[in-house]
């Protein structure tokens, strides 16, 4: 979308092919039969960090249908009750998270006195990206430096696990501290939390169809592309299902790794600046929405330790629903202990849980109960694995990549997605001008 219509912009004549009914990929929405609500596939959140992301929403027009921080504030919760706050106050940054550290409650005095440091050796890291660290397990860098199993589970990971779908001990280093320099330590606003108001549908794919169809642009949904036409070095266009073919003289990919392979020629596949896109591994995200008869969480998001809640989103009243009574939104990242289980499962497991953490719950009846399950919800940022993230532009001379897994230096994150279409728009304009 952001490379449609960043090329649309800029006067060329685009048609956007997307083999789902609708756009925004694996950010979407859909109605409940039962309840008539718009229900989002996973709950996804930006940072104040993320200004491509926040750009395209501003492009679209529909950045005022999301609520977003002025600063960093998340209540941190155990089942015992025991509350701790992550804030982010007016001082310059990195200091501006030192008090909150320093009161909270979920680890020891030592602990957090080891873990300033180590957010301080991050803060001054200038090259993140070196070798060293592109090798190494960001756990392992946290345990030489003294960070306790208790604060990697209470503190680190609490931040690792929902941002990067990944526990801490199968990230890599860089990408952890590309997590915590952008978004923690280099402003007070970086970590700034902001979420959709309504329907992802509603905030992303439908007012950018209509933003590229007064650009100018062909929208094609439903339309599944089977093979890209290659010819003398450069790309033709592709084939379509069905037999149809549609010519470019530019085209820009924003497929699945995976599919990029499929669609590309054999000797296109194999070639080494396309063949480690095959590479990727890919992490669950599993969803819960739970309806309740009644108000049972009393903030819009809070994040939890001891728990396999992880974190809970109160989406009544984020997104101004009115009672009697409340919905909220379980967000498991790196789900692979709960994408085998059933739904049945699945509520058995938290139901109860969510009666655990929320005291007002507890005599409260879950009316309603939906899962959702992303089995390749974000590639994985492992040890050595920015090798397998493409450079938008491809040694076919019109040929152009975009994506969040593309080399875009941010982890799979719409982010990443709004980053990677400017690129492959900017490098297709580019290219274009100098033929």
């Amino acid at each position: 979308m952001a490379a449609a219509l960043r090329l649309a912009r800029a006067g060329a004549s685009v048609t956007l092919v997307e083999r789902r009914p609708y756009l925004g990929g694996r950010a979407y929405s859909f109605t409940d039969p039962e309840t008539g609500q718009e229900v989002d596939n996973g709950q996804h959140v930006f940072l104040g960090c993320c200004a491509a992301y926040r750009g395209f929403l501003e492009e679209i027009g529909s950045l005022d249908l999301t609520s977003r921080q002025k600063r960093l504030r998340v209540e941190v919760r155990s089942p015992d009750g025991k509350r701790g706050t992550l804030a982010a106050l007016p001082l310059p940054a990195p200091l501006h998270l030192l008090p909150s550290l320093l009161r909270y409650p979920h680890v020891g005095l030592r602990e957090k006195a080891r873990a300033a440091l180590a957010l301080l050796a991050m803060r001054l890291e200038r090259d993140r990206d070196r070798p060293a660290l592109r090798r190494q397990s960001l756990r392992d860098w946290l345990r030489a430096r003294g960070q306790s199993e208790r604060a990697i589970a209470a503190f680190w990971d609490l931040i690792v696990i929902p941002a990067l779908n990944d526990s801490s001990a199968d990230v890599s280093a860089s990408a952890g501290f590309m997590l915590f320099q952008e978004a923690l330590l280099r402003s007070r606003g970086g970590a700034s939390i902001g979420c959709a108001k309504t329907g992802l549908s509603a905030l992303m794919g439908d007012p950018a169809r209509r933003r590229l169809a007064e650009a100018g642009a062909t929208t094609l949904t439903g339309k599944t592309a089977e093979a890209f036409i290659v010819e003398n070095g450069r790309i033709a266009g592709a084939r379509l299902a069905g037999g149809e073919t549609l010519r470019a003289d530019v085209v820009v990919s924003a497929l699945a790794p995976e599919v990029l392979l499929r669609l590309l020629p054999e000797e296109w596949r194999t070639h080494p600046a396309f063949a480690p896109a095959g590479t990727h591994e890919w992490s669950p995200i599993v969803n819960l929405h739970v309806w309740w008869d009644r108000p049972v969480m009393d903030c819009e998001f809070a994040a939890f330790v001891d728990s396999p809640a992880q974190w809970v989103f109160n989406r009544s009243r984020i997104a101004g629903e009115e009672g009697p009574g409340q919905r909220l939104t379980v967000s498991l990242s790196a789900a692979w202990e709960f994408w085998p289980m059933s739904k049945e499962e699945l509520q058995a497991a938290f139901v109860p849980e969510l009666r655990r953490l929320f005291p007002a719950a507890r005599d409260a009846n879950a009316t309603r109960f939906i899962v959702v399950k992303e089995r390749r919800a974000t590639f994985r940022s492992l040890p050595g694995g920015p090798d397998n993230r493409l450079p938008a532009v491809t040694p076919i001379r019109n040929f152009f990549l975009a994506g969040d897994w593309t080399a875009t230096g941010w982890p799979s994150t719409m982010e990443s997605a709004a980053l990677s279409g400017a690129a492959a728009a900017d490098a297709a304009l580019r290219s274009e001008a100098a033929a």
